[in-house]
Protein backbone atom coordinates (compact mmCIF):
# COMPACT_ATOMS: atom_id res chain seq x y z
CA UNK A 1 0.00 0.00 0.00
CA UNK A 2 1.73 3.52 -0.65
CA UNK A 3 1.89 5.66 2.14
CA UNK A 4 -0.06 8.98 2.67
CA UNK A 5 1.42 11.83 2.51
CA UNK A 6 -1.16 13.43 5.41
CA UNK A 7 -3.52 11.66 7.63
CA UNK A 8 -6.10 13.94 8.37
CA UNK A 9 -7.51 13.03 12.30
CA UNK A 10 -10.95 14.31 14.10
CA UNK A 11 -11.87 13.42 17.37
CA UNK A 12 -15.47 13.33 17.96
CA UNK A 13 -17.39 13.60 20.99
CA UNK A 14 -21.73 14.28 20.35
CA UNK A 15 -20.32 15.98 17.14
CA UNK A 16 -22.84 14.16 14.61
CA UNK A 17 -23.42 16.59 12.30
CA UNK A 18 -20.49 19.03 12.55
CA UNK A 19 -18.11 15.90 11.87
CA UNK A 20 -20.41 14.92 8.37
CA UNK A 21 -20.17 18.01 7.16
CA UNK A 22 -15.89 18.95 8.05
CA UNK A 23 -15.82 15.52 6.52
CA UNK A 24 -17.50 16.82 3.47
CA UNK A 25 -15.42 20.16 3.24
CA UNK A 26 -12.07 18.07 3.45
CA UNK A 27 -13.19 15.85 0.64
CA UNK A 28 -14.45 19.02 -1.71
CA UNK A 29 -11.98 21.06 -0.83
CA UNK A 30 -8.27 18.79 -0.70
CA UNK A 31 -6.74 18.56 -4.12
CA UNK A 32 -3.38 17.25 -5.56
CA UNK A 33 -2.36 15.30 -2.49
CA UNK A 34 -2.66 11.90 -1.25
CA UNK A 35 -4.54 11.74 2.29
CA UNK A 36 -6.53 9.44 4.57
CA UNK A 37 -9.27 10.19 7.49
CA UNK A 38 -9.47 8.97 10.77
CA UNK A 39 -12.09 9.83 13.08
CA UNK A 40 -11.87 8.54 16.88
CA UNK A 41 -14.63 8.67 18.50
CA UNK A 42 -15.24 9.22 22.10
CA UNK A 43 -18.11 7.29 22.87
CA UNK A 44 -20.44 9.92 21.59
CA UNK A 45 -23.74 7.38 21.60
CA UNK A 46 -25.33 10.12 19.01
CA UNK A 47 -25.48 7.78 15.71
CA UNK A 48 -21.68 9.04 15.02
CA UNK A 49 -20.84 5.96 14.17
CA UNK A 50 -23.42 4.60 12.35
CA UNK A 51 -23.80 7.36 10.09
CA UNK A 52 -19.95 7.48 9.08
CA UNK A 53 -20.30 3.88 8.39
CA UNK A 54 -23.05 4.58 6.33
CA UNK A 55 -22.13 7.61 4.19
CA UNK A 56 -17.74 8.01 4.76
CA UNK A 57 -17.09 4.21 4.34
CA UNK A 58 -13.41 5.02 3.43
CA UNK A 59 -12.82 6.91 7.03
CA UNK A 60 -10.74 5.02 8.77
CA UNK A 61 -13.01 4.49 12.18
CA UNK A 62 -11.97 4.09 15.60
CA UNK A 63 -14.35 3.54 17.96
CA UNK A 64 -13.77 4.47 21.93
CA UNK A 65 -15.76 2.71 24.56
CA UNK A 66 -15.59 5.90 26.87
CA UNK A 67 -14.25 9.42 26.48
CA UNK A 68 -10.69 9.24 26.93
CA UNK A 69 -10.23 12.91 26.33
CA UNK A 70 -8.84 14.68 23.14
CA UNK A 71 -5.38 14.19 23.52
CA UNK A 72 -5.65 10.05 24.36
CA UNK A 73 -7.62 10.05 21.30
CA UNK A 74 -5.56 11.73 19.17
CA UNK A 75 -2.64 9.30 20.52
CA UNK A 76 -4.43 6.49 18.95
CA UNK A 77 -4.45 7.83 15.41
CA UNK A 78 -1.36 9.00 15.55
CA UNK A 79 -0.23 5.71 16.28
CA UNK A 80 -2.34 4.47 13.48
CA UNK A 81 -0.63 6.89 10.89
CA UNK A 82 1.87 6.07 8.52
CA UNK A 83 1.72 9.07 6.94
CA UNK A 84 4.90 11.31 6.89
CA UNK A 85 2.56 14.10 8.52
CA UNK A 86 -0.41 14.37 10.81
CA UNK A 87 -3.12 16.94 10.07
CA UNK A 88 -5.45 17.51 13.50
CA UNK A 89 -8.70 18.72 12.66
CA UNK A 90 -11.85 19.45 15.25
CA UNK A 91 -14.94 18.23 13.96
CA UNK A 92 -16.32 21.94 13.94
CA UNK A 93 -14.01 23.44 11.20
CA UNK A 94 -15.08 23.74 7.46
CA UNK A 95 -11.85 23.89 5.31
CA UNK A 96 -12.34 27.29 3.25
CA UNK A 97 -9.60 26.07 0.55
CA UNK A 98 -6.94 23.82 0.14
CA UNK A 99 -5.43 24.13 3.41
CA UNK A 100 -4.13 20.46 3.43
CA UNK A 101 -1.61 21.02 0.29
CA UNK A 102 -0.93 24.35 1.68
CA UNK A 103 0.28 23.48 5.11
CA UNK A 104 2.02 19.90 3.73
CA UNK A 105 3.78 21.75 1.24
CA UNK A 106 5.00 24.60 3.63
CA UNK A 107 6.33 21.54 5.90
CA UNK A 108 8.31 19.79 3.45
CA UNK A 109 9.63 23.71 2.14
CA UNK A 110 10.87 24.24 5.47
CA UNK A 111 12.84 21.35 7.47
CA UNK A 112 13.09 23.02 10.50
CA UNK A 113 9.26 24.28 11.23
CA UNK A 114 8.13 21.21 13.11
CA UNK A 115 3.78 22.15 13.74
CA UNK A 116 1.90 25.13 11.44
CA UNK A 117 -1.71 26.24 11.05
CA UNK A 118 -4.30 27.86 8.94
CA UNK A 119 -5.72 31.82 9.42
CA UNK A 120 -8.90 30.90 11.34
CA UNK A 121 -12.48 32.79 11.02
CA UNK A 122 -15.50 32.78 12.00
CA UNK A 123 -18.50 31.68 9.79
CA UNK A 124 -18.39 34.86 8.92
CA UNK A 125 -15.03 35.11 7.51
CA UNK A 126 -14.22 37.27 10.50
CA UNK A 127 -10.27 36.69 12.16
CA UNK A 128 -10.34 34.52 15.43
CA UNK A 129 -8.17 32.71 17.69
CA UNK A 130 -5.46 31.00 15.00
CA UNK A 131 -2.28 31.35 17.90
CA UNK A 132 -1.75 31.68 21.18
CA UNK A 133 1.14 32.09 23.69
CA UNK A 134 2.60 30.47 26.09
CA UNK A 135 1.08 30.57 29.67
CA UNK A 136 4.63 31.78 31.99
CA UNK A 137 4.54 31.28 35.50
CA UNK A 138 5.21 35.12 35.89
CA UNK A 139 2.45 36.06 33.07
CA UNK A 140 0.16 33.81 35.49
CA UNK A 141 1.17 35.88 38.26
CA UNK A 142 -0.16 38.80 36.69
CA UNK A 143 -3.43 37.28 35.77
CA UNK A 144 -4.23 36.87 39.20
CA UNK A 145 -2.15 40.11 40.77
CA UNK A 146 -3.25 42.75 37.98
CA UNK A 147 -2.20 45.70 40.07
CA UNK A 148 1.58 44.69 38.34
CA UNK A 149 0.84 44.60 35.50
CA UNK A 150 1.85 48.44 34.96
CA UNK A 151 5.01 47.52 35.31
CA UNK A 152 5.38 44.87 33.00
CA UNK A 153 4.19 46.52 29.69
CA UNK A 154 5.90 43.97 26.89
CA UNK A 155 4.34 40.98 29.02
CA UNK A 156 1.06 42.53 28.94
CA UNK A 157 1.29 43.41 25.29
CA UNK A 158 2.05 39.28 24.79
CA UNK A 159 -0.92 38.40 26.94
CA UNK A 160 -3.26 40.26 25.32
CA UNK A 161 -2.00 39.34 21.87
CA UNK A 162 -5.60 37.13 20.67
CA UNK A 163 -4.04 35.27 18.07
CA UNK A 164 -6.01 36.63 15.22
CA UNK A 165 -3.38 36.88 12.60
CA UNK A 166 -5.10 40.06 11.14
CA UNK A 167 -2.44 41.60 9.01
CA UNK A 168 -2.16 37.51 7.38
CA UNK A 169 1.46 37.68 8.09
CA UNK A 170 3.28 34.00 7.51
CA UNK A 171 5.35 34.13 11.50
CA UNK A 172 6.35 32.04 13.61
CA UNK A 173 4.26 31.72 16.91
CA UNK A 174 4.45 29.89 20.36
CA UNK A 175 1.67 27.23 20.01
CA UNK A 176 -1.26 26.39 17.23
CA UNK A 177 -4.29 25.78 18.40
CA UNK A 178 -5.39 22.98 18.42
CA UNK A 179 -8.19 23.24 16.14
CA UNK A 180 -5.82 22.84 13.03
CA UNK A 181 -2.29 21.82 13.94
CA UNK A 182 -0.61 19.97 11.31
CA UNK A 183 2.71 18.16 12.53
CA UNK A 184 5.53 16.79 10.88
CA UNK A 185 5.39 12.60 12.30
CA UNK A 186 9.48 12.66 12.48
CA UNK A 187 8.99 14.95 15.41
CA UNK A 188 6.51 13.91 17.07
CA UNK A 189 8.90 10.48 17.03
CA UNK A 190 12.11 12.94 18.89
CA UNK A 191 9.09 14.92 21.16
CA UNK A 192 6.74 12.43 21.94
CA UNK A 193 3.11 12.22 21.72
CA UNK A 194 0.51 14.26 23.36
CA UNK A 195 0.87 13.64 27.23
CA UNK A 196 -2.33 11.74 28.16
CA UNK A 197 -2.98 13.32 31.71
CA UNK A 198 -4.31 16.49 30.09
CA UNK A 199 -8.29 15.17 29.68
CA UNK A 200 -8.94 18.59 27.80
CA UNK A 201 -7.27 21.82 27.05
CA UNK A 202 -3.60 23.03 27.53
CA UNK A 203 -2.52 19.49 25.68
CA UNK A 204 -1.20 21.00 22.57
CA UNK A 205 0.20 24.06 24.49
CA UNK A 206 2.52 21.95 26.50
CA UNK A 207 2.99 19.11 23.22
CA UNK A 208 3.59 22.51 20.94
CA UNK A 209 6.08 23.37 24.07
CA UNK A 210 8.12 20.52 24.13
CA UNK A 211 8.32 20.33 20.38
CA UNK A 212 9.92 23.85 20.49
CA UNK A 213 12.31 22.67 22.98
CA UNK A 214 13.27 19.75 20.91
CA UNK A 215 14.52 22.89 18.50
CA UNK A 216 11.67 23.04 16.05
CA UNK A 217 9.90 26.34 14.72
CA UNK A 218 5.72 26.75 14.94
CA UNK A 219 4.58 28.78 12.12
CA UNK A 220 1.22 30.38 11.65
CA UNK A 221 0.56 30.49 7.12
CA UNK A 222 -2.56 32.65 6.31
CA UNK A 223 -2.43 31.44 2.81
CA UNK A 224 -4.30 28.48 4.75
CA UNK A 225 -8.02 28.89 5.36
CA UNK A 226 -10.50 27.42 7.92
CA UNK A 227 -13.58 28.35 9.37
CA UNK A 228 -13.58 27.02 12.90
CA UNK A 229 -17.53 27.09 14.37
CA UNK A 230 -16.86 28.17 17.63
CA UNK A 231 -19.55 27.92 20.36
CA UNK A 232 -21.26 24.75 18.14
CA UNK A 233 -20.06 21.76 20.31
CA UNK A 234 -21.67 20.79 23.72
CA UNK A 235 -21.82 23.55 25.97
CA UNK A 236 -19.44 24.65 29.18
CA UNK A 237 -20.13 23.18 32.14
CA UNK A 238 -18.74 22.93 35.86
CA UNK A 239 -16.80 19.74 34.48
CA UNK A 240 -15.25 21.86 32.15
CA UNK A 241 -14.32 24.81 34.44
CA UNK A 242 -12.83 21.86 36.39
CA UNK A 243 -10.88 20.30 33.33
CA UNK A 244 -9.53 23.42 32.04
CA UNK A 245 -8.17 24.65 35.48
CA UNK A 246 -6.90 21.46 36.02
CA UNK A 247 -5.12 21.73 32.66
CA UNK A 248 -3.66 25.19 33.55
CA UNK A 249 -2.02 23.79 36.27
CA UNK A 250 -0.54 20.88 34.41
CA UNK A 251 0.94 22.72 32.19
CA UNK A 252 2.94 25.43 34.53
CA UNK A 253 4.21 22.08 36.47
CA UNK A 254 5.14 20.21 33.82
CA UNK A 255 6.88 22.87 31.43
CA UNK A 256 8.45 25.11 34.59
CA UNK A 257 7.75 22.80 37.78
CA UNK A 258 11.49 22.30 38.31
CA UNK A 259 12.47 21.89 42.50
CA UNK A 260 12.87 25.92 42.86
CA UNK A 261 9.72 26.75 41.18
CA UNK A 262 7.32 23.91 42.63
CA UNK A 263 6.07 25.91 45.60
CA UNK A 264 5.14 28.92 43.70
CA UNK A 265 3.17 26.93 41.33
CA UNK A 266 1.07 25.17 43.46
CA UNK A 267 0.26 28.29 46.00
CA UNK A 268 -0.32 30.60 43.15
CA UNK A 269 -2.87 28.44 41.70
CA UNK A 270 -4.34 27.38 44.33
CA UNK A 271 -4.75 31.28 45.47
CA UNK A 272 -6.35 31.75 42.05
CA UNK A 273 -8.60 28.89 41.77
CA UNK A 274 -9.69 30.19 45.61
CA UNK A 275 -10.76 33.44 44.35
CA UNK A 276 -13.46 30.98 42.41
CA UNK A 277 -14.75 28.98 45.65
CA UNK A 278 -18.21 30.69 45.38
CA UNK A 279 -19.12 30.24 41.76
CA UNK A 280 -17.78 26.87 41.54
CA UNK A 281 -17.73 25.08 44.84
CA UNK A 282 -17.79 21.59 43.61
CA UNK A 283 -14.63 22.03 41.15
CA UNK A 284 -12.75 24.48 43.17
CA UNK A 285 -12.94 21.84 45.73
CA UNK A 286 -11.97 18.87 43.39
CA UNK A 287 -9.05 21.20 42.00
CA UNK A 288 -7.67 22.21 45.35
CA UNK A 289 -7.40 18.13 46.28
CA UNK A 290 -5.80 17.16 43.09
CA UNK A 291 -2.76 20.03 43.52
CA UNK A 292 -2.20 18.75 47.26
CA UNK A 293 -2.14 15.24 46.71
CA UNK A 294 0.17 15.98 43.51
CA UNK A 295 3.43 14.32 44.10
CA UNK A 296 6.07 16.09 42.37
Amino acid sequence: MVRKDVSIILVSYKTKDLTRNCIKSIVEKTKNISYDIFVVDNNSQDGTCEMLKEEFPFVKLIENSQNIGFGAANNLAIKESDAEYVFLLNTDTLLVNNAVKILHDFLENNRQVGVCGANLYDENMNHIHSYGVFLTLKRQMLKTFFMFRIFFPNEMKLMFDKGYNQQNELKSVDYITGADMMVRKSVLDEAGLFDERFFLYFEENELQYRIRKSGYDIFINPEAQIIHLHGKSPKENERKVYEYRKSQYLFLRLCYGNRKNIFWIKSLMLFNFGMNIFKYPKCIAGLFKYILNDRV
